[in-house]
């Protein structure tokens, strides 16, 4: 599979992606771009900063000038290029992936991440075709705009007690950050692998993974605290642990901030992902807001975010979309945004997300399928799965039942198909998922 996917670029360093490749990326997407200054941000993987001086080389020389950030979360790049008001930006960051990945998101104006039909297949093509620079040279600008990310949240946050959080940054790039913005609120902070180290030697720094939250669970309980904070490794994903230790699953921290943020804003619209729980458009219709589903993927929500005014955007992998923060998803704001309306209540966290519908619903479950196959077995199944329900073909194939869903889609960053369901009752989630996961696994079979 091509490095050039959905929503960014990705692959494994220094065998997929290496600096002379990031060279002519920088060269290729500052053609896109075509003239103005560039912002560009990067994380502490191991191979980040080779990737950032070709990066930089390759801009400068198709003749843009380069704001330089330095090494920050996802959501400090996005917001240079929306409060600098440059004429794009780039972000180094393998995100969540396995420490010998890495990757560059591309974005333009208002930080507005590119996906493959708005920018990044032009930029393929031109990095196929081979592109050469220009006659003149851009200039490398540096600035701190770290601070300027903290007063924004800080300012847009009112926290009506302090509480006592413990944050894990998986040794990421967040820890910092998110850190001195909980202080500055009030709160009580608890440090947990908040050292930045591209080797993450605690735990991989992937929220969505049970087994990557341990840690986070046991100071919790430990410290007797009132929240649980794990970003990914970039900053622009979060996951929550209540003050019993449980995992709150994402789809249920989604619901609470739907039901907050529909408070003062009656009537907009909230845009959510295929694989969302049927909690989510509950939550929305409840609280007298309009759903908008949309593919799974940070750019194809921002799109939606943007073209129809959303006031939030969720996915449950972990993303949450905030219009008062330029609708770019923001796991740091999304964290505080929890802990404030945790604090304007009377009840633990546990509490409010038991307050909740009910659904079961599985973790991703992902099936390896080389990404020759995936997607023919995806339209297999959408014939296979014709006539049984409501089917949803936006991306992969969704079918709604009576008392239950699932969904087969291609994954958009690994060779493999991602499923899901969801169901009413025991009974119909073990027989949904056995259903689901025999007829894929034949599927795949017989494409081998």
């Amino acid at each position: 599979m091509s490095i050039f996917r959905a929503y960014d670029i990705r692959g494994v360093y220094p065998s997929q992606l290496n600096g002379k490749l990031t060279y002519t990326i920088g060269l290729a997407f500052g053609a896109f771009i075509g003239r103005g200054t560039i912002a560009l941000g990067a994380d502490v993987r191991k191979s980040s900063p080779d990737l950032r001086e070709n990066l930089i080389r390759g801009l400068t020389e198709a003749g843009l000038d380069v704001l330089d950030v330095g090494y920050v979360p996802t959501p400090v790049l996005y917001f240079t290029v929306a409060h600098e008001k440059t004429d794009g930006g780039v972000m180094i960051t393998g995100s969540h992936n396995p420490k010998d990945y890495n990757g560059i998101k591309m974005c333009g104006k208002n930080g507005l991440c590119l996906s493959y039909e708005t920018g990044i297949a032009e930029v393929e093509k031109m990095v196929t075709a081979g592109i050469k620079k220009t006659g003149k040279r851009g200039k490398v600008m540096r600035k701190n705009t770290g601070k300027d990310y903290t007063d924004f949240v800080v300012k847009k946050t009112e926290l009506k007690k302090p509480l006592r959080v413990v944050i894990d940054a998986g040794n990421g790039v967040a820890g910092k950050i998110a850190c001195d913005i909980f202080r500055r609120l009030g709160c009580d902070v608890i440090e947990l692998h908040c050292k930045p180290d591209g080797n993450f030697p605690n735990h991989h720094p992937d929220p969505l993974v049970r087994a990557n939250l341990r840690d986070l669970q046991a100071k919790v309980v430990e410290t007797k605290s009132d929240m649980g904070i794990a970003y990914d490794g970039d900053g622009d994903r979060v996951g929550f642990v209540d003050e019993k230790s449980d995992v709150m699953e994402n789809n249920r921290a989604f619901a609470l901030l739907i039901k907050n943020v529909l408070k003062a804003n009656s009537g907009a619209k909230v845009v959510y992902e295929i694989l969302s729980s049927r909690m989510v458009e509950d939550a929305i219709v409840s609280n007298g807001g309009v759903p908008v589903i949309s593919k799974v993927g940070h750019s194809y929500i921002q799109e939606k975010m943007v073209k129809e005014n959303c006031v939030l955007g969720g996915e449950t992998s972990g993303h949450y979309y905030f219009r008062e923060s330029y609708n770019y998803d923001d796991g740091i704001f999304a964290s505080v945004k929890l802990a404030e309306l945790l604090s304007a209540s009377d009840k633990k966290l546990s509490e409010l997300g038991s307050s909740l519908p009910k659904y079961m619903t599985s973790d991703d479950t992902r099936v390896h399928c080389n990404d020759e196959s995936k997607f023919k077995v995806v339209e297999r199944l959408k014939h296979k799965f014709a006539g049984m329900g409501k089917m949803i073909a936006m991306d992969g194939v969704k079918v709604i039942l009576k008392n239950s869903w699932f969904i087969v889609r291609a994954s958009n960053t690994q060779p493999a198909l991602v499923l899901r369901w969801e169901a009413n009752d025991k009974k119909e989630f073990r027989r949904i998922g056995d259903f689901v996961l025999r007829e894929v696994e034949k599927a795949v079979k017989s494409l081998s």
